[in-house]
């Protein structure tokens, strides 16, 4: 603090300090300057640089806090990132504005790990604000902490505002250069962070997973050249040996059935079919990997990552130990979900052990896709044509030792019902719904616009609604999902079923079944209405689009461009005899293309052989 007694009695005050060798180191590492008097004021001009608050005495209000800030940032560090909370956070921010929005560099590598903490928790908001407190052109700044820097920088603008920042090609290009820097010094940690990193860039779900189109499906050759030519990349994609089988502690009987692990994956719904159909001929042991949350989910993570760069480089060290014990007396393994919790299985599976690894849509689109160790995995199911093209131009001829077969999602003929109610004819189904993806805002404009000829056209809703804990994007269209909700023209016309597994009554109260999604490998829920006799009304899904997805799957007159062709569809099927003809046909399909029955014996077949 400066006070106007402080000058000599022959110079100003400002003179006096600059001949003052102490107090201009002192000012030199202030964080503030606090005047206190109209002299100290007027001085305050030729003493400080333009960069350190100047704070008048009267507007001390809220520093007295401000002294420790970097000491408390190191402390909450230093204590476990994990702990750190929003409300620790935002005061930190409040701290770091009333010392002008600067932090310094001795400080600035504590503010990444705050950054993530926030990230990891779903607050991107705050994530994003400590991020941009990060100097990447910091004088003298280390290559690999100038990408660090801008990589975190980049990644938490795209999930608070779900709009790519500029140039984030080339931060992510200059984030997978750094991953390699550090790899060639040996820094296997600093490697893994990076190499998570440039994963969470690339594999961002707000480019690939809700947008109408991914650079993965347009351009994967492109997107990918930076990673795909590194060093890191190259590694967590090598094959490596597999450990030997184990002996098991108990010796099965003669004649006793096999036995199958099942790892469900992220959504362990889609798996029960096939558990059912191999329960038929094996003993089955379901593992809930999901229950971790280092194991669940798609989105890049670290330890993951680590794990993977570690085995690639030749540690010794033993996989999850937990999911290696799940393996242990194992006959054959399947496991569904390209997710985290696939990686560890994958690396956990012992020789000798046929292993089958199921793909659906997202998991296409996921990083965990890029490094499995495909040498390890027999048999690669894909849910349908357009997912095959997809997966084999990504992983190219990492999947010459594994076979690959197209087998569809198996359906449960015991959930449809064989008739329908009175009603059906305008009535209108959507099954799954309260995600962006599934875009449930273009079946209210067909709704909408049907109704403007006939108002007694409705729509069901059935499924769960949307997640409160989404990222903003998701947020946002949720909030605009709402508001069309109450327009005039759909206002009490639709009705939001919530989630069932006795789907029959919604199936049989419906004559059409819409699919409006951005982006569908199959569409079960709609193939199993069609199955139903509910006339399929298919979007030419937009991401899955140069696929030619839609089309490839279902007869060309079932899919849609525009909503207006989705309303002619229907307008020209609600009435008889023509709705009963669509739904014969839709019916016929479904058996010819989609039979339940090939589907559960190609299962038993490939996970446990012809025996």
């Amino acid at each position: 603090m400066v006070t106007s007694r402080q000058r000599a009695v022959q110079a100003p005050l400002s003179t006096a300090l600059q001949q003052d060798r102490r107090a201009l180191r002192t000012l030199e590492g202030a964080d503030a300057l606090v005047l206190a008097g109209s002299v100290a004021e007027a001085a305050a001009g030729e003493l400080v640089t333009p960069t350190l608050p100047v704070v008048p005495k009267q507007e001390l209000a809220g520093w007295e806090a401000v002294a420790g800030v970097w000491r408390r940032l190191e402390n909450e560090v230093a204590a476990s990132a994990g702990g750190i909370t929003a409300r620790y956070v935002r005061s930190l921010l409040r701290h770091v504005e009333l010392l002008g929005g600067r932090v310094p560099p001795a400080s600035q590598p504590l503010l990444v790990p705050v950054a993530e903490a926030m990230h990891r928790a779903g607050a991107y908001e705050l994530a994003r604000a400590v991020a941009g407190l990060l100097d990447p052109d910091e004088a003298g700044l280390d290559p690999v902490d100038r990408a660090h820097r801008r990589g975190w920088r980049a990644l938490t603008e795209l999930s608070a505002t779900a709009t790519a920042p500029d140039l984030l090609a080339e931060v992510a290009a200059e984030v997978v250069r750094a991953a390699d820097l550090t790899l060639g010094r040996d820094d296997v940690e600093r490697t893994v962070d990076l190499a998570t990193l440039a994963l969470a860039l690339l594999f961002h779900r707000e480019l690939h997973a809700d947008s109408l189109s991914s650079p993965l499906v347009d351009d994967p050759d492109g997107f990918l050249a930076h990673w795909r030519d590194s060093r890191v990349g190259t590694l967590l994609a090598a094959p490596t040996p597999r450990r030997p089988a184990r002996a098991p502690r108990d010796r099965a009987l003669p004649g006793a059935p096999p036995r199958v692990v099942v790892v469900p994956g992220s959504y362990p719904q889609f798996s029960v079919p096939v558990v059912e159909a191999l329960s038929q001929r094996a003993e089955v042991r379901r593992v809930e990997l999901a229950a971790r949350s280092d194991l669940r989910g798609l989105g890049a993570w670290r330890a993951p990552v680590d794990v993977r760069l570690r085995q690639a480089l030749g540690d010794r060290s033993l996989p999850d130990y937990e999911v290696l014990e799940e393996m242990e007396g194992a006959s054959a393994v399947f496991v569904d979900w390209a997710d985290r919790g696939a990686l560890a299985t994958v690396m956990a599976v012992p020789e000798g052990v046929p292993l089958t690894l199921r793909v659906h849509s997202m998991d296409a689109l996921s990083p965990w896709l890029h490094l499995i160790d495909w040498s390890r995995v027999d048999h690669l199911v894909l849910v349908s044509e357009p997912i095959r093209q997809l997966v084999t131009r990504l992983l190219g001829d990492r999947l010459a030792g594994t076979r690959v077969h197209v087998v569809p999602n198996v359906l449960d003929p015991s959930r449809l019902p064989t008739e329908k109610t009175e009603g059906h004819l305008r009535r209108l189904l959507m099954v799954g719904w309260g995600q962006q993806v599934k875009d449930p805002l273009w079946a209210l404009d067909v709704l909408g616009a049907l109704r403007e000829q006939d108002p007694s056209w409705r729509l069901s809703l059935l499924g769960a609604d949307f997640p409160t804990d989404a990222v903003r994007s998701q947020r946002e269209y949720a909030r605009r999902f709402r508001a069309r909700l109450a327009q005039d023209d759909v206002r009490g016309a639709v009705d939001i079923e919530g989630y069932t597994r006795d789907v029959a009554p919604y199936l049989a109260a419906s004559g059409f079944v819409l699919s409006t999604s951005r982006r569908e490998s199959f569409g079960l829920g709609m193939v199993e209405a069609a199955a139903a006799g509910a006339v399929p009304v298919v979007r030419d899904w937009p991401i899955f689009a140069p696929l030619d997805a839609a089309r490839s799957l279902f007869p060309h007159h079932w899919v849609v461009g525009t909503v207006e062709e989705a309303v002619e569809r229907i307008q020209s099927l609600g009435q008889e005899p023509e709705w009963s003809q669509a739904s014969v046909e839709a019916r016929q399909v479904v058996e010819e293309r989609f039979s339940s029955g090939d589907a559960r014996a190609t299962f038993q077949q490939l996970v446990l052989g012809s025996g």
